[in-house]
């Protein structure tokens, strides 16, 4: 059962667990190293992430990339999860937070974060697989999702349904690009482009689908679908996803009025 903040109390209670959060620990001063610090053990990370993958981090690799003893890094950092926390964080505030939001109201909002966030995510394709399990609690993690939630408060829905609703716009995004860094994985695995592998497999689709008969919908789909681009197919579902999230909006109006 979730428990109520109680708002009276003059001094909230921080449960103990939350001193273990990097965000509850400052650096400690190191002035013997003036070029060491967070932000610089992020920026390696992150690099290290960006070229060999979220696999490669740890705490020796950073260490080894700043010429210093894994040990100097502990007054920074203190485990790996630490640096994946930070790193997580620092992506999150590459996508930009209007001062104020666009006035053509929140789909284009909504339209822009989106773009932006699967941008960010092809930047650093290690970021979509990290961000669905439990929420970050950094600096711009946090001005994010206040931000997206002061948006989608616009459509007028209680702050249950605007949640629901932000999910689901999360969910879409990150699922996406979450497909399309599959077919990068199967052509750094396969060393095929998505081109050649169709010509490679082209005899058997031939053959074994379309021929066979046994398969008329995807039959009729192949033979009549015109392949779409990625950006074609992201912006036509996010279309798509808006246009839901506003009729959804304008029956839930309505039905009030009534």
């Amino acid at each position: 059962m979730r428990k109520k903040v109680n708002r009276d109390s003059a001094e909230p209670s921080v449960p103990e667990q939350t001193t273990n959060l990097i965000w509850e620990r400052p650096e400690r001063p190191r002035p013997v190293r003036p070029a060491l610090s967070r932000e610089r053990i992020v920026q390696i990370a992150l690099d290290l992430a960006d070229t060999e993958g979220i696999d490669a981090i740890s705490t020796r690799r950073i260490a080894a990339a700043l010429s210093v003893s894994a040990m100097a890094l502990y007054g920074y950092i203190e485990r790996k999860e630490d640096v994946l926390d930070l790193m997580i964080d620092a992506v999150y505030g590459e996508v930009t937070i209007q001062l104020q939001q666009d006035p053509r109201g929140w789909r284009s909002n909504l339209q822009e974060i989106a773009v932006q966030t699967r941008a960010v995510m092809h930047r650093h394709p290690w970021f979509a697989s990290l961000i669905g399990h439990r929420a970050v609690l950094g600096p711009n993690a946090l001005k994010q999702t206040d931000y997206r939630l002061g948006i989608v408060s616009q459509l007028g829905f209680d702050m249950t349904t605007s949640r629901s609703i932000l999910a689901m716009f999360n969910a879409y995004v990150v699922g996406f690009v979450l497909f399309e860094m599959g077919e990068a994985e199967a052509q750094r695995r396969t060393g095929l482009s998505e081109q050649e592998w169709q010509q490679q497999v082209g005899p058997y689709v031939q053959e074994h689908i379309i021929d066979s008969g046994r398969y008329p919908h995807l039959t009729q789909a192949l033979v009549e679908g015109e392949e779409a681009s990625a950006n074609e197919m992201f912006l036509f579902g996010l279309t798509r996803l808006l246009e839901g999230i506003a009729a959804y909006a304008a029956s839930s109006n309505s039905n009030h009025e009534k």
